[in-house]
């Protein structure tokens, strides 16, 4: 049964469960693009406008936050306090386009998808645009040095909408491509392939498919699929093991508390927190010092 934990969000993104027992998280609607947390019983508070539409949120081991979507489509690093510490603009390849997702790696390394589609291009006002399809997708996948506040490598490019992003218990990356409804991992040599499909045919007519993502403890991937309204659980081999309802159409990411034992989603179409017992432990985040 799901749990509504916190309502009154504005499109919603990026749960990310902390040590003191809060959720922090990124409100995307123009009202507030703004990093909130939820404190016990619900309580929102709003930490910061970094600038920039916010959608992907990750902390380090320093508790400082890392946001996907700052001023002119940046990475931007703050403070406990919500100050600006950093901005990283893009890598060689040209600026970001539209960051989305992050993750910490094994290694420390935070890995960024950037959706590859200019804001412009997708959103008319606050509606999808109708030819959203045809837009001029390049989705990207970075591998960035946090320490040294630059792009390191490229790791995938020409994605149809590069959205979720997560690191297995088997210590490979995985992410996905939210227009063809495919997950991708990169397996030894950095070579891409494909994982999971989730959706029997692409989303040309209506926005939809798999948005953020998490692991369980025994390597079961639990990826929201946006605009259908639920969670698709995906075993070790790829293949779909079940799927969760959720209360709302538009679920945009999921996280585990850090005890594992519940998962947090964000739903924009009720604009909530939902929380539902996690069928197995969850797989804690990375929390690397820098």
């Amino acid at each position: 049964m799901n749990e509504t934990i916190a309502t009154g969000l504005r499109q919603p993104k990026a749960p990310v469960a902390l040590t003191d027992g809060r959720i922090a998280l990124v409100e995307a609607d123009d009202s507030r693009r703004c990093l909130t947390m939820i404190a016990a019983g619900g309580i929102r508070r709003e930490i910061c406008r970094p600038g920039g539409r916010p959608s992907g949120l990750a902390v380090d081991g320093d508790n400082c936050f890392w946001v996907a979507g700052g001023p002119e489509n940046s990475l931007v690093r703050i403070s406990p306090e919500g100050r600006t510490l950093q901005v990283i603009e893009g890598g060689e390849d040209g600026p970001f386009l539209y960051p989305n997702d992050l993750a910490f790696g094994p290694a420390g390394l935070l890995y960024m998808t950037d959706s590859g589609v200019r804001i412009s291009d997708l959103i008319e006002g606050s509606d999808i645009n109708p030819d959203f399809f045809q837009a001029p997708y390049n989705g990207r996948v970075y591998q960035i040095d946090p320490a040294e506040g630059r792009v390191q490598r490229v790791l995938a490019t020409g994605l149809l909408y590069a959205n979720g992003i997560a690191f297995g218990p088997d210590g490979l990356l995985y992410y996905s491509e939210t227009l063809t409804g495919k997950i991708y991992r990169q397996i030894v040599g950095g070579r891409q392939e494909l994982f999971a499909q989730v959706m029997p045919a692409p989303a040309v007519k209506a926005l939809c498919g798999p948005a953020g993502m998490a692991f369980d403890r025994n390597g079961m991937l639990y990826c929201t699929i946006y605009g259908q309204g639920e969670i698709c659980m995906i075993d070790p081999t790829g293949k779909i093991a079940g799927r969760i309802r959720t209360d709302g159409a538009r679920p945009s990411n999921i996280a585990f508390t850090l005890d594992g034992k519940f998962a947090l989603i964000t739903e924009q179409e009720n604009g909530v927190v939902e929380k539902i017992t996690a069928p197995r432990p969850g797989l804690p985040l990375h929390m690397p010092s820098i």
